[in-house]
């Protein structure tokens, strides 16, 4: 009987251990599956489209189990997929969800900010011997100003409205950059202007045209009324190291730009952000590599450039670096 019970007892001990063992290497298994994450841009060939496509096989890369992907959207249609969990991580910047929702929605939002992606100068772009010398001279001159409707012509009527000057003050046109590139070149247009990453592929096609280009910018004060009406954007000096010839016979041009993010929703996992913020910061020349407009995209710009709230998983990053306390 004794020598019955010391062999079920053992038996029970197998039992126990082989369960433990099957439980373990499940939960190892789970732990180690994979992490599937289409990170959702702008649209194909646009500057968040490139920035994903670069940096996916770089996070699949040193991220265990990550299978991230690049998909096209829209930096504005995005807000509202993000904001309702539809999409899991995007390229947004505060200004789209604030057009959208009024000024109040940066407070209420459940969008956090993983890692700054890269910001996006404002260019005004005239021939060499044009006489505009700063924005306010474009009373009375045809300028492209983007897409109707889009952001970039959004953006143009409040530089209007702050300076004090009315829509029908100017000859506007709006086109998209290829478009207006076109037109420039064939003398239609006074001046361009738009959103562009450093260096802009717009201005270095220009340079080498018989018309050639040069860039202008908002006076301080300008600027100042611009970002106190609309604090989305910062003031910004585009330096004379960017462009060989559009800059010059001429000191560094004042403007103001704008930032975009790799963001998520606030239940996004912790840990996995922590990874994305950890791998974009550390390998951020492999990045630069892959895509040239990304030079922007780091740790000190995520702490000094937050945009929204900060997601768990890059305050742990940040503060780790002690960019942030």
């Amino acid at each position: 009987m004794k020598r019955f019970q010391n062999r079920k007892s053992w038996y029970l001990m197998v039992a126990s251990f082989v369960i433990l063992v099957v439980v373990s290497v499940v939960s190892l298994c789970i732990a180690a599956g994979p992490i599937r994450l289409v990170m959702v841009g702008s649209s194909s060939g646009g500057t968040a489209h490139l920035y994903f496509a670069a940096a996916a096989p770089i996070l699949n890369k040193y991220i265990p189990g990550m299978e991230a992907s690049a998909s096209s959207g829209g930096t504005t249609e995005n807000v509202p997929l993000l904001e309702r969990g539809e999409i899991k991580v995007a390229c947004v910047n505060p200004g789209a969800g604030m057009k959208l929702y009024g000024g109040d929605w940066l407070k209420k939002t459940r969008i956090r900010t993983i890692f700054a992606m890269f910001h996006v100068p404002y260019h005004v772009v005239v021939p060499k011997d044009s006489p505009i010398k700063q924005f306010a001279d474009l009373k009375g001159k045809r300028v492209s100003v983007g897409h109707k409707g889009g952001g970039e012509a959004y953006l143009f009527l409040r530089i209007l409205e702050v300076i004090g000057l009315k829509e029908s003050d100017v000859k506007i046109e709006f086109l998209g950059k290829g478009e207006a590139t076109n037109a420039y070149k064939d003398g239609v247009l006074d001046a361009m202007a738009f959103l562009s990453p450093l260096p802009s592929p717009i201005i270095v096609e220009l340079e080498s045209h018989p018309r050639g280009v040069r860039v202008v910018g908002l006076t301080p004060q300008e600027i100042q009324k611009l970002v106190s009406k609309y604090p989305e954007y910062s003031d910004y000096t585009i330096e004379k190291k960017w462009y060989a010839h559009a800059l010059k016979d001429v000191s560094d041009v004042r403007s103001f730009t704008e930032w975009y993010y790799v963001a998520s929703r606030d239940d996004f996992p912790e840990d996995v952000a922590y990874q994305m913020a950890k791998v974009l910061s550390e390998r951020h020349d492999e990045l630069v590599t892959a895509f040239k407009a990304a030079n922007s995209s780091t740790a000190d710009a995520t702490a000094k450039y937050p945009g929204f709230q900060l997601h768990p998983g890059a305050v742990r990053y940040l503060k780790e670096k002690g960019l942030i306390k």
